[in-house]
């Protein structure tokens, strides 16, 4: 019923825009073709089915086993936990949904993590929240040529040292179907840019 009312309610909106710019085109006399409702509703089919782009994340979908490395300073130790994640498709293949439990710094971590990849922009799209902040952290990416690595530039807040929109980078090595490696880095841009976190993720035995 929802889905109905949902789908009702866009062709509406669809048909509303559609009548708006006729009005227009005709009232500047402008002889340029509008496109029309099925026109209009295939172009929204086609961003809206997942792709191509998808297929990237599907090798992350499942149950995996987390080795995670924290570094505080570069030149340092990294301190090491050991962690779990479920990652599994929501939206009809659109988004893939993930839950991992770890430590760190001796404190429990659990974090959600959300990543699609936008048909329309034709980058990948990722946002995060954890119980260590409040605060959502968002990215966008893309894939090298070799569609093995994913790069993600976003931007996050520092309270400790009182930074707003401090730009970060996330890279996602996929290094067979069974294991990759994410990883976050910090002083972006910069010649002190340094790796903050590594996430070693190998596939969970049934």
């Amino acid at each position: 019923m929802r889905l109905r009312i949902v789908l009702c309610t866009t062709m509406m909106i669809c048909a509303a825009l559609q009548g708006n710019a006729l009005a227009q085109e005709q009232a500047k006399g402008d002889a340029k073709a509008v496109p029309n409702m099925q026109e209009m509703m295939k172009k929204w089919m086609e961003v809206a089915t997942p792709g191509e782009g998808h297929k990237y994340l599907d090798q992350m979908a499942g149950k995996w086993d987390i080795t995670l490395r924290a570094w505080m300073e570069p030149g340092k130790p990294p301190q090491e936990s050991k962690g779990t994640c479920e990652a599994k498709w929501m939206l009809e293949g659109r988004f893939l949904y993930s839950e991992m439990s770890s430590q760190i710094m001796g404190m429990p971590f659990k974090g959600i993590d959300v990543i699609g990849y936008d048909n329309y922009k034709k980058h990948y799209v990722v946002f995060h929240i954890d119980n260590l902040g409040t605060a959502i952290s968002t990215g966008e990416g893309k894939l090298d040529p070799s569609k093995q690595v994913m790069t993600v530039f976003g931007k996050m807040d520092d309270p400790i040292m009182d930074e707003h929109d401090k730009p970060v980078k996330y890279v996602t090595r996929l290094l067979s179907k069974d294991k990759y490696v994410f990883e976050v880095y910090d002083e972006v841009g910069s010649p002190h840019e340094f790796k903050v976190l590594e996430l070693t993720y190998t596939r969970a035995r049934p």
